[in-house]
């Protein structure tokens, strides 16, 4: 049974993984034997289980796929030891600190004299992305330097959900990477590349 801890967040116990406290600020990943995992672990192997938000069948709300609650505790602890190899293996291929793919794009006018608000919708890869981070787009050979305006990650503001933060980490999609700046071209398939 949770337990209010000093600053009224309920506190679920020890992480089996590393010993911290699971707090419950928001959703708390339960694999598939019941046992709940810290957000510091969740996030270690959480590019290796990307996270879905979609309708299931029947349904008309969207609701969080997490893949990770599907595993059990043994396919936890061997994620978690092949993870850093996988983070290597991504940035051997990319040679990249961060990667996000363009899966679509609105162009939203803003005035004659204005740039267009770019929103692109996507998965960041590996990394992350924050607001004001200066990156490449990369498509079919070619790069244009960019600059991020805003992001938002699926789903936020949504009750129960960790989507609240404003930064793009591998694993999460995107609702939204947001460009602003004249004659940049973006489109889907291309890639957001960082450092």
């Amino acid at each position: 049974m949770a337990k209010k801890n000093e600053k009224g967040r309920y506190d679920n116990g020890p992480c089996p993984f590393c010993g911290r406290a699971i707090i419950s600020l928001d959703h708390i990943t339960k694999l598939s034997d019941g046992t709940e995992v810290c957000r510091d672990c969740v996030s270690k192997i959480r590019v290796m289980y990307p996270l879905v938000y979609g309708k299931k069948k029947g349904k008309k709300k969207t609701e969080r796929m997490d893949p990770i609650e599907k595993l059990s505790k043994e396919e936890f602890r061997a994620a978690m030891e092949k993870a850093p190899e996988y983070l290597e293996d991504l940035r051997a291929k990319y040679g990249r600190n961060a990667v996000y793919a363009v899966e679509d794009i609105k162009m939203i006018p803003r005035g004659w004299f204005r740039p267009p608000y770019i929103c692109t919708t996507g998965r960041v890869i590996f990394g992350y992305f924050d607001i004001g981070d200066e990156v490449e787009v990369v498509r079919r050979g070619f790069s244009a330097k960019a600059k991020i305006h805003d992001i938002e990650r699926e789903n936020a503001g949504e009750k129960g959900s960790d989507a609240w933060i404003r930064r793009g980490e591998g694993g999460y999609p995107l609702k939204w990477m947001v460009f602003s700046q004249k004659d940049l071209l973006i489109g889907p398939g291309d890639l957001i590349v960082k450092g």
